[in-house]
């Protein structure tokens, strides 16, 4: 996959901050180090705890374009059969489950509330215990309004189908501060983007068969194609492909302390295909801790030197092995309140630079293969959505079909 969001890592990277020139690093990873990605919110909803180990064998790039590091290679894998669970107010707890390889889901009736403290406990299958410090949920304002205006040049090396720039939709917002108190947040967006084709197979075909709840698909390999064959198979029905944003966007009010903030850029939303999409733009509050962990990592980029300067490396977040302080656990563990605003994108206002149903080409930087009937195969079966963290066959909340 192309579409450079999957292999962003930024959130364990860090470096030398200051101000002067963004600069391009390269390095490898050379050790491996557990990841922590989580946040519990008072939003309604699935939430999610990633654990993974950084890829010893990924080479680590960046650019002077960009405040990213990216990743040649898979930059981390899962980490898979840990036993999960958050903590509130040192007390109560919530057991979490595998819901896909290294990926852990709170109880569906789970909300955070403001107020009440978090942390996260994990054992891994090798023996290994591991806490985060508590985190306590802070509140956060509403957000007074949000629109958003068309960028034809968005947001750079993003997509190698549009090469250089991927156009976007920005987001911009007001909101009041509160007056007397510090106040930290985070912007973060996920999108709902329709898909049209639900399975690819590599050197093979898709056949559906009859499994324990009812009608499933899959892909079978095929030794009579070449190894390099690759099918692709439209969706028996509606589908949504989920996409989440992955910058890390966010402000402190030290300077601001109490004023609106007016035509805030917040986020940009790429233009995937000219199809209208739903977006969730979630305002979250922040802890003192999770701000400067986070301004940590978005600092990382900018170095006070010359390019001989000592490239960025790992840093320790709040999460420690309870047995061997002196081990890095990367990421951070925190909790948030939330203010969504929910919105359609119409993309009236792209100017022609996206086409209807175009998601699966700007991903991939193909168009779909099908396979053709034959004799011996005189149906070609359409291959169902299958419901996973990126991808839906359910009508998301709120989404329009009409302005």
């Amino acid at each position: 996959m192309n579409y450079r969001l999957t292999i962003f890592i930024t959130f364990i990277l860090t470096g030398l901050s200051a101000c002067v020139e963004p600069y391009s690093v390269n390095f490898g990873a050379a050790q491996e180090y557990i990841v922590v990605d989580g946040v519990v919110t008072d939003m309604e909803g699935p939430q999610f705890i990633t654990l993974s180990k950084t890829n010893p064998e990924a080479t680590n790039e960046s650019s002077e374009f960009t405040q990213t590091i990216w990743t040649k290679g898979l930059s981390t894998l899962p980490m898979t059969k840990a036993k999960v669970k958050v903590i509130v107010n040192e007390s109560q707890s919530y057991d979490l489950t595998e819901y896909e390889p290294g990926v852990y889901r709170l109880p569906l009736s789970f909300r955070g509330k403001v107020g009440e403290s978090y942390q996260l406990q994990f054992h891994t299958d090798d023996g290994k215990s591991y806490l985060s410090s508590a985190e306590k949920m802070l509140p956060v304002t509403p957000v007074k309004r949000a629109y958003d205006v068309f960028n034809p040049k968005g947001i750079p090396k993003l997509s190698e189908y549009y090469g250089e720039y991927t156009p976007s939709n920005d987001i911009y917002l007001d909101f009041d501060d509160p007056a007397a108190e510090r106040n930290f947040y985070r912007w973060q967006w996920t999108l709902w983007e329709i898909q049209k084709t639900c399975a690819t197979c590599n050197q093979g075909k898709y056949y559906l068969f009859e499994a324990e709840n009812g009608v499933d698909g899959d892909c079978f390999k095929d030794l009579t194609l070449k190894f390099n064959n690759v099918y692709d198979y439209t969706c028996e029905d509606l589908c949504w492909d989920i996409f989440y944003s992955k910058d890390i966007t966010i402000f402190s009010d030290i300077y601001t302390n109490g004023q609106t903030q007016k035509d805030k850029l917040v986020a940009q939303i790429p233009l995937l295909q000219s199809n209208p999409c739903m977006v969730s733009l979630q305002q979250n509050s922040l802890t003192p801790n999770a701000y400067r962990f986070l301004k940590l990592i978005q600092d990382q980029a900018v170095n006070s030197g010359t390019l001989a300067d000592t490239p960025p490396a790992p840093i320790q977040g709040n999460v420690m092995n309870v047995n061997n302080k002196n081990e890095l656990v990367i990421g951070f563990f925190t909790a948030s309140s939330v203010a969504e605003y929910r919105t359609m994108l119409w993309r009236k206002n792209i100017n022609n630079a996206a086409v209807l149903n175009q998601l699966f080409k700007t991903i991939h930087n193909r168009d779909p293969i099908r396979e053709e009937r034959s004799a011996e195969r005189p149906f070609i079966p359409v291959a169902i959505c299958k419901r996973n963290s990126s991808r839906t066959p359910f009508l998301p909340k709120d989404w329009k079909w009409t302005p």
